[in-house]
């Protein structure tokens, strides 16, 4: 399998499309840590299919399973760094995980 760093866009849909679908098997199944795999493979591709051009450092984003604004503060690759609010620790998420904070 090429590198997603390596694939076209429109490969890179393609992906997403499959690994979209194969979450869907997975979620009927109930095996939640193969789900999360998946998932997490979905937020890559979807992370190089978008860049980081829309993002912005000092932006303030929603990121899944938190219920506190998240802030970037830098990029590495395709990863957003930041922190929570209630946090001193940077921590990092791919830019597709992101949705902007409203």
């Amino acid at each position: 399998m090429r590198l997603y760093s390596q694939m076209t866009l429109a490969e890179l849909q393609e992906e997403m499309e499959r690994l979209r679908q194969q979450a869907a098997e997975i979620q009927k199944s109930g095996d939640e840590s193969q789900l999360a795999i998946v998932q997490q493979k979905y937020f890559m591709a979807k992370s190089y299919y978008l860049g980081t051009d829309e993002f912005r450092i000092g932006g303030k984003y929603s990121v899944p399973d938190h219920d506190q604004p998240f802030t970037i503060e830098y990029f590495n690759g395709v990863f957003a760094w930041g922190r929570f609010p209630d946090s001193s620790e940077a921590v990092g998420f791919p830019v597709g995980m992101l949705e902007l904070w409203i």
